[in-house]
């Protein structure tokens, strides 16, 4: 039979690691929301929304659509990943996942051409100015922050969140959704504010880094599609 002192021990140190079990819980789920809305990714699920749930789904064909959002996905996401997979194998960048404040310039440069050709692309397939100007102002976003990163470290994700939130914003505001967009706005706005606190959670930002990233990029999106 164990004495009181021993199941004492026992309970004790079951509850200390409590804190440690719930914490490991929490950053599973923030690396989770940090994969699936990573600034990569944030151009391709705008191009599809502003493409299917705006009149655009009625008026282009579905394999039109498809090529749009594809072509979208290679030049935001696949040559970014392509340029920093590179960077990382030769020594170039610490951590593929640019978390780094150093590293994170080249990436940033790559992913303001990404934009623009994104922008060039969709005005050359005739898409409405309203979708081209969401990519320069993403492009003007990661410019403003590459410029801000190299004296202090602000959030992409934040950057790229703001810019999807001021996106649904410029498709309600403008009538261009066949059906009240309040609601997706509404659920930009609560995934925004899940990313900004997977970061903190992942210690990647401070509370004014991620804050300063989700209003350049709402800024610059809002200003250019609005």
């Amino acid at each position: 039979m164990m004495t009181e002192e021993e199941i004492y021990q026992i309970y004790e140190a079951q509850e200390s690691k409590k804190p440690t079990q719930k914490k490991s819980v929490l950053e599973l789920w923030a690396k989770i929301f940090s994969t699936i809305f990573t600034p990569l990714l944030i151009p391709t699920y705008g191009a599809f929304i502003a493409l299917n749930f705006t009149f655009l789904g009625i008026v282009t064909s579905l394999s039109t659509r498809v090529i749009v959002v594809l072509a979208i996905f290679a030049f935001t996401c696949m040559v970014p990943i392509s340029v920093i997979a590179l960077l990382y194998r030769y020594g170039k960048i610490s951590d593929p996942g640019v978390n780094n404040q150093k590293d994170r310039l080249i990436p940033y440069a790559i992913t303001v051409l990404s934009y623009l050709a994104s922008a060039i692309y969709l005005s050359n397939v005739n898409a409405p100015k309203w979708i081209p100007m969401f990519m320069i102002g993403g492009g003007i976003a990661a410019l403003v922050s590459a410029l801000i990163n190299l004296k202090w470290k602000i959030s992409a994700h934040g950057a790229a969140m703001g810019g999807l939130v001021a996106l649904m914003f410029a498709i309600w505001a403008n009538g261009y959704a066949t059906f009240n967009y309040m609601y997706i706005t509404c659920i930009a706005i609560i995934l925004a504010g899940i990313v900004g606190t997977s970061r903190l959670i992942l210690n990647c930002h401070t509370l004014g880094q991620v804050l300063a990233g989700t209003l350049n990029g709402f800024l610059w999106v809002f200003i250019l599609t609005i």
